[in-house]
């Protein structure tokens, strides 16, 4: 190949692409709504040491599902990018199904820097999905998802060929105002509310460089920083927990966990509210919605010099399913119905493969 005269390399309209870093789980920066109906693509790099956190998520417009089960049930379309116990994961729904996808099987909150690539390809002769998806389940969107150099095919179930996503794409987290918003069950970290907190660089979406230190300024978000770096100090070795709070490094933070104190706040500094029953008295928690979800986080302490009694039950008057905890015998005993599935459970060995297989975290001392 030969060159002649001047020749000038250059790349049009590409912002300047500074990391920023999400401090708290409550901060957040909105993008643009994400028309990808057909095909799109997302890239980022990003790094944390924390296990939990929302990075990416939208949804289409809110429909009710044709379930006799569950007439009540809302659905979307949506896509997310999230991260649960140190792992990736891309969920993405169309309307005829959920793909969830490990994007990689070592755990990524080691605070090293990742490149995410996702590929929304839409093309029927995509090279993957013939070799390792059954062709009855294969449809005309395939894609990917890459960490790094690793790529990972997905193809999403049923006939729906269009990604509908009616509302903002939020990143690192979701608004504290959530009125308006779907959450889809298999999205953990916005049902859990696990905002991301760590450090973002190098967004593009569909080719374009995104300004997202602009974005964040314009925005007046609080919580996120221009700039990514790591404290070589540990938070923790102060004791910032307090009243016997186990303590835990986050990403230039510390993450105090209360559950086994009495006590409130982020340093477990505020007295929890103490309720006293008689064995005749309850108290009634309206929710405002009718509730579908695959994980909760629940947490209680509780004194007692009695042998039986209903410590929290849940009950609703369009479904049968049903969580009921409570004292028998002096030990505690967990419930629960899940579509006419009945399990019980008093020991602590069973109660660990409940919570594993449901999808419930429950802390009780």
């Amino acid at each position: 190949m030969k060159i002649h005269g001047v020749v000038a390399f250059k790349c049009e309209n590409v912002a300047t692409l500074d990391p920023i870093t999400f401090e708290t789980p409550e901060s957040f920066i909105s993008l643009p709504k994400w028309n990808a109906k057909k095909t799109g693509s997302i890239s980022f790099d990003f790094r944390t040491t924390e296990p939990n956190g929302l990075i990416l998520f939208s949804h289409g417009k809110p429909r009710h599902q044709k379930d006799a089960k569950h007439p009540q049930m809302i659905k979307v379309d949506f896509f997310a990018i999230e991260m649960l116990d140190g792992h990736l994961y891309l969920l993405l729904d169309m309307g005829s199904g959920t793909i969830k996808i490990k994007a990689l099987l070592k755990k990524v909150n080691d605070g090293e820097w990742y490149h995410v690539d996702f590929q929304r390809d839409g093309r029927s002769d995509f090279p993957f999905a013939s070799s390792l998806v059954p062709p009855s389940t294969q449809n005309s969107c395939p894609g990917t998802i890459s960490v790094n150099t690793l790529r990972t095919p997905y193809t999403a179930p049923g006939e729906s060929e269009i990604l509908d996503l009616d509302d903002e794409l939020y990143l690192g987290g979701l608004p504290e105002n959530k009125a308006g918003l779907v959450f889809p069950t298999e999205v953990w970290t916005a049902l859990l509310n696990y905002g991301y907190v760590g450090c973002i660089r190098d967004l593009f979406i569909d080719g374009q460089s995104k300004d997202i230190r602009q974005m964040a300024e314009v925005q007046s978000t609080a919580g996120v920083k221009p700039s990514c770096s790591k404290e070589t100090a540990k938070p923790c070795l102060s004791n910032p927990c307090k009243n016997n709070g186990m303590c835990r490094d986050g990403w230039n933070r510390y993450v105090c966990d209360c559950s086994g104190t009495g006590y409130l706040g982020r340093s477990c500094e505020r007295e929890a509210t103490v309720l006293s029953y008689d064995g005749s008295m309850f108290m009634k928690i309206q929710l405002p919605v009718v509730m579908h979800t695959e994980a909760e986080d629940v947490s209680l302490r509780f004194r007692s010099q009695r042998a039986y009694g209903i410590l929290m039950a849940t009950t609703s008057r369009d479904s049968a399913d049903t969580l009921r905890l409570e004292l028998d015998a002096g030990r505690v005993k967990l419930t629960v119905n899940l579509d006419c599935i009945r399990i019980n459970c008093n020991s602590s060995k069973c109660l660990f493969k409940i919570f594993k297989m449901l999808f419930l975290h429950y802390d009780v001392s």
